[in-house]
Order: structure tokens, then sequence, then C-alpha cells
């Protein structure tokens, strides 16, 4: 602790340095037209900006593994069980942390851009990506700034009061930055995509000194901002699979699905780059939303206004500021505290705002967005155009479901707002909507089934005929069809009564008959798709030598996205769960299923150290017809502050998992122990082609990455040997 008077530690003068440098830095790139020397005052202003910045957050960080309890942030995160990695996962736990480490990872990445390309900081395309990228800078510093990661206590306390213990894991330390990391990759990206529809003549980003350099620059950081996203999110899907409470793999939480946005317009960016040529207006508005996304995510975690497992939860200061010009019985106030519950989030919401607009009001003023983006012609329907016309449809209709995903997580709030303009009233239209799981479950079936079948056309099948394709996919239309029916029968027990309970045909299909019509109805078109891939990809491997790694990448990600999808629909509609009371050395049959249960041994433990007080341990064997499945122990606890968590316990198969929660004990109060633990047991059948499609999706991002870093290295290595011929020449022609 530096403590320098009036209630302030140097921590925050430091942050405060970094601040006013950074704004500099901006205004110095802005007034270049007037200052002969502008990229000296703007570099040099830089460099104090992101060293102080580094400075305080290090600083920051030190306060917190060291477990200063002067300071108000590691006295309300931090206590002294945590382990140093714990602490450290307090940063990104936290309103104040996540915004410091968010701009700390920022600075680097501007940094490191601004170094790269100074050399070319005199072209319109370059200076605008920095002042954009500064300015968004100073924005994140400044909520740090009013979040006060370094305010003081009046009264030290002996300890912290620690994480929720559902962040008490090593998901927490792993998970999180992951996310954080990839929200600043989508930075550059963003700003180098507005600095181009900036300059848009004809449709077209014309030619400028150093537009090969970004070019290869925009598409390896688009690339690994998609890989980080990707691994992120499906590091978050896991962690909430693992976690007790959080929905499964996917509970389309308003949170979840918003960080799904950016994500899906990364991945559209790819997916209709084929198409785009003369498009550069979509190419750049799409890459741009990525991280528009990410701030739209951001407002809604930290604003509070969706009810959310992850959003925290807004001080509720501004009301008392806006109380003293507007009467908190108004519908105005019901309005503005709708969208903007806290003040500190004020900034983000606009700099969301600004930047959402920004991009449409370029394509507007260079008449770009009124353009058709993507037309189709009679020409399109031809045999001959058949792929990229399925294509073209398939990217519609993905770009088209991902609005309206957008539009269902706005709904609510639209909702609210619009019952206090109708009513004129601070109560508006009461009860409030919700937009639930069905509703995006439709908009996936709908848009994703469009998908599903132009990719038949497209990617899954692509060197037969098209007349041979249609009657796959007509054949492919019939067996769903077939397949949901017999699936209603197999539900009611119709189908067994007919064919008979031990029958092959219901043994091995009743795996696979869901719960879900809609399932039932796509999953043998999925099947058809996945075959069509498998073959294609073995296909490219033998015998494509040319763009073997862009095509085989390609076909991988097509099959890694059918294999996730197959995964989320099977375990999501064939799931089973039953809750069981047990006591020692119970051996009993777990009912409407074929597994057992043998109860070892139920203890108590006070453990002498650590985040738990108290330990209820089930320690359990399962098996099915006399072979063992697995062992397990399914832990209730008691922290320090008497808060109850789960460690849940799973075991699994090859593809399926069998899911142990202890739900309750019943402690026998004379003895110290536990008699009876309460069970929740949750089967879920081929819930692991959903993780073995996420590891096919990360398979085939990965080196797709690698093919951009390699061509943006091969491209900067041909330009300094150019370089170096033109020096040796000039120098010749010295000699001479």
């Amino acid at each position: 602790m530096f403590y320098i008077g009036f209630g302030i530690d140097l921590g925050a003068i430091i942050l405060i340095v970094a601040f006013l440098a950074l704004l500099l830095d901006a205004f110095f790139v802005l007034a270049g037209k007037y200052l002969e020397k502008w990229e000296i005052y703007s570099e040099i202003s830089l460099l104090i900006g992101a060293s102080a910045l580094l400075i305080s957050f290090f600083y920051f960080a030190f306060l917190i593994v060291t477990t200063d309890f002067n300071f108000y942030f590691v006295s309300e995160y931090v206590n002294s069980r945590m382990d140093f990695f714990l602490r450290l996962s307090t940063i990104w736990s936290s309103q104040p942390g996540s915004y410091f480490f968010w701009a700390f990872l920022i600075s680097i990445i501007y940094f490191s851009f601004r170094i790269l390309f100074r050399q070319f900081a005199h072209e319109a395309i370059f200076w605008r990506s920095f002042v954009l990228a500064a300015l968004h800078l100073a924005l994140l510093v400044f909520l740090t700034i009013i979040n006060d990661p370094f305010k003081l206590n009046k009264e030290v306390p002996l300890d912290g009061l620690g994480l929720n213990p559902l962040l008490m894991n090593i998901w927490n330390v792993i998970h999180p930055p992951i996310i954080f990391i990839s929200y600043a990759l989508c930075l550059l990206p963003m700003v180098i995509a507005i600095a181009r529809l900036s300059v848009l003549e004809d449709g077209k980003v014309p030619e400028f000194e150093g537009k090969e350099k970004l070019d290869g620059f925009f598409d390896f950081t688009v690339s690994l901002a998609w890989l980080a996203l990707s691994i992120g999110i499906i590091l978050g899907a896991y962690w909430a699979y693992i976690t007790l409470g959080w929905g499964g793999f996917w509970a389309w939480d308003p949170v979840e699905t918003a960080s799904l946005i950016p994500w899906l317009f990364i991945t559209f960016y790819f997916h209709g780059k084929p198409f785009f040529r003369k498009k550069d207006f979509l190419s750049n508005y799409l890459v741009s939303m990525g991280y528009i996304g990410t701030l739209f995510t951001t407002y809604l975690t930290r604003s509070g206004v969706v009810s959310s497992v992850h959003a925290f939860v807004p001080s509720g200061t501004l009301e008392k500021i806006l109380s003293m010009f507007i009467p908190k019985d108004f519908f105005l106030m019901s309005i503005i505290l709708r969208i903007i519950p806290d003040e500190k989030v004020l900034f983000i919401f606009g700099g969301v705002m600004i930047t959402f607009l920004l991009p449409l009001i370029l394509g507007i003023k260079n008449r770009e967005i009124f353009r058709i983006p993507i037309e189709l012609s009679k020409e399109d329907f031809t045999a001959s155009r058949h792929q990229t016309t399925a294509l073209k449809i398939s990217f519609i209709s993905g770009l088209i479901g991902t609005y309206i995903i957008l539009l269902g997580l706005i709904a609510p709030v639209i909702y609210d707002l619009l019952g206090y303009i109708i009513t004129l009233s601070s109560k508006g239209i009461s009860p409030s909507i919700t937009i639930s799981q069905p509703f995006y479950n439709t908009v996936i079936t709908i848009f994703g089934g469009v998908m599903l079948i132009a990719q038949f056309f497209c990617t899954f099948y692509p060197k037969i005929a098209i007349r041979r394709k249609f009657q796959l996919l007509i054949g492919g239309v019939v067996a769903g069809i077939l397949f949901a029916i017999s699936g209603i029968l197999y539900h009611n027990g119709v189908l067994a009564s007919m064919l008979g309970g031990n029958n092959p045909i219901i043994t091995i299909l009743g795996e696979f008959w869901t719960t879900s019509i809609k399932a039932n109805l796509v999953l043998p078109l999925m099947f058809l798709g996945i075959v069509g891939l498998i073959i294609e990809f073995i296909n490219i491997i033998l015998k494509d030598e040319k763009n073997l790694l862009r095509k085989s990448s390609q076909t991988m990600l097509h099959l890694s996205f059918l294999i996730i999808l197959v995964g989320a629909l099977v375990a999501a509609n064939t799931s089973f769960t039953t809750n069981i009371t047990v006591q020692n050395g119970t051996d009993m049959e777990i009912s409407g299923t074929t597994l057992r249960i043998e109860v070892i041994n139920l203890r108590k433990t006070v453990p002498e150290s650590g985040l738990h007080a108290i330990d209820y341990d089930t320690e359990f064997i399962i098996s099915s017809g006399g072979r063992v499945l697995g062992y397990g122990i399914s832990r209730l606890y008691v922290d320090h502050f008497n808060r109850v968590g789960h460690q849940v316990t799973i075991i699994s198969s090859f593809l399926s998992d069998i899911y142990i929660i202890t739900m309750n004990v019943a402690e026998n109060p004379i003895y110290g122990t536990f008699d009876f633990s309460a069970l929740q047991i949750k089967i879920i059948p081929y819930v692991n082609l959903l993780w073995i499609g996420c590891f096919l999706l990360i398979f085939a991002i990965f080196p797709l990455t690698i093919g951009k870093f390699l061509s943006l290295k091969e491209i900067f290595k041909i330009e300094e040997e150019i370089t170096d011929e033109t020096l040796n020449k000039g120098d010749k022609d010295d000699q001479n």
C-alpha cells in the first residue's frame, strides 16, 4: 500500500495518469493534420499511458495475491484461505477487476498494433484505426477508474469475504481470461473494418500504402479472435455442465446467448467470404459487429437489464441522482432506469450505441447500406451455380436467425419501454415478458433447418450430380418424417406392443428417439450430412493436394457443427433424471434404469484448512448388469460463511454420462455424522458427441489460424526483402 493522503492510494493516481495519457494519444492522432510531429507526440503519450496502465494493473494484482485487506476490493472478493490462482481469478470475477483486466489486454494489443504499423500512420485507414482503438481503450480505463479498484477501507478487516462458492474452482481460472482475451482480440478487426468503411469508393477499399500488410494482419486477428471465442464458449459450456444449477451445457441464459452473438457474426464472415468479392461493406460490417457484440454482452452483464446467473447487480445510485430532476413515479424515470439502471454502465451503453451506429452511418454515407448485400437472380438457380446459391441461402438464413436471437435478447426491454410510453406510467404493462428456451430452440430449428438443407447442395456431397442431391434430400426428409412418427409411437408404447419390447429395431433406435418431434425430424438429415462430410474429407485427404489445409479445415468445420448439434439434440431430449435417498451400505437399483448404486461410505469431515468448513461425502459404485461402470464421491459442502455448495460427480462411458449430485443430507445430531444422503442422478446419453464436435471445431479453426499467421509472416518477410534490395541498390548507386 502506497497511501498518499486524501484517502487515495498511489495506484489510483497512476491509473488516472494512464487515462489522461491515452486521451492525449487520441487527441494527437486526431490533430495530425495540424501538428508536424504528431506521430512522435502520439507515440510518447501512448507509451506513457500503456506503461502507467500496466504498472497500475500489476500493482493491483500484487495487492490481491498478497491479500492486502486495506483495500475494499481485496476484502470484498479475497480471503486468506484461497490459493494463489483463486486469488488471481478474483480480478475477472468482479466488475472493477474485469474492466481493469480488459483494458490491460487491449493496451498490449493496441500498443503492438501501433508499433507494427507506425510507418503507415499517415494513411487515413491507419490513423482512423488508431483513434478508434485509443478511444475504446480510454473508455475502459475510465470505467475502471469510476469503479475504483484502489478504494481504501476505513476499517481494515482481519479476513475477506471470498468469492461465490460456484466460482471457487479451476474453471474460473481458465474460462473467463480466455473470453476476455477473445473480446480484446475483436477490437483491432473492428477498428480496421470501420476505418475501411470510411474510405470505400464504389463499394471497394481503394489501394493505399501498407494495404497488403494490413489485410494479412486483419485476416489473422479475425481468425485468432474466432479461435479464442470458440475455446472460451466451449469451456464455458463445459463449466456450466459440471456445475450444479447452471442449466446443463447450454441454457440460453441471456448472457450466455449474448456471448454467442459476436461468435456468430465472425462465423458468418468466414462463411460468406467466397461470395463477398465486391461487397466490402458487408464483410467489414460483420467483423465490426463482432466487437460490438462483445460490448453488448458486457453491457448486459454489467447493467443487470436482463435477469441472468452471470449478471452483476447494479448499485442503483443513478436513481438517486435522477430523482433530483425527475419525479420517481414519472414514466421517463422508469424508461431511463430500464435501459441504464446504474450510472457506471452509462459510458459502456454510450460506447455500444456509438460503435453500433458508426458502421451504419458510414454505410449510409457511401450508399453501401442501400445496396442489396446478397442478391439472388434467375441465374443463381441454374444447375451450374447451385453450390454458390446454396451457400448464399445458408448465409442469409444464418444471419437472419442471428438477428432474431439478438431481438429475443432485448425483447423484454423493448416490451417494458413500450409499456411505459403507452401507459405514460412508471408501472408500464405488467407482468413483463420473458423469452425462454423454446423461442431460441424454434429459431435454431427453422433457420438451422434451412442452412442444413442448403448445405446438401454446397458442402455435404459436392461431387454428386444435383439430381442425386435432390434424391438424397427427399430421402432424408422422408426418413425424418418416418423417424418422427415412429418416435411418437415408441414413447406411447404402441411400437413395443406391435413389434415386441425386445425387437432389435426398438433396441437400436430407442437410443436415438428423442422426446422432441422437431429433433426427430432433423436427425436423419443430420446423419446424412455427417456421412457426406466424412466422405468429402477422405476425398480431400486422398486426392486434393491443392489447398489441402483450407479445404480440409472447411470440411472439418461443417462436420463439427453437425456433430455438436446432434449431440446437443439427443442429449437434451433423451436425458433421464431421478432422485433417490441412500444410506451407508445401500445397494439398490436406480428406478427407470438398468443401473445399480452401491454406497460404500457416508462421511462428514471438518477440514483443518482450505475453503470448506464441513464436507459431506457420499462414496459409491455405479454398475449395470454386474459390470462396474465407475466409482465416485459426490460432495455437499458448507463454507466458512455458511454457504452451501455442491461438487458434481460425472461417470463417463464412451458417449454417455451419469451425472450425480448430493442435493441434501440428514445429519445425526448426537454422533455428528450423517445417515442419509439425497442424490439426484441424471443419465445423459450421447452427450460426449457434443464434446467430440467441440474438439473437432477447435481442431478445424486452429490450422486456419496458423495458416493466416504464416501468410502474414510471409507478407512481412517479402516486404523486408524488397526494402533491403532497395537500400542495397541505393548504396550501389551512391558508390557509382
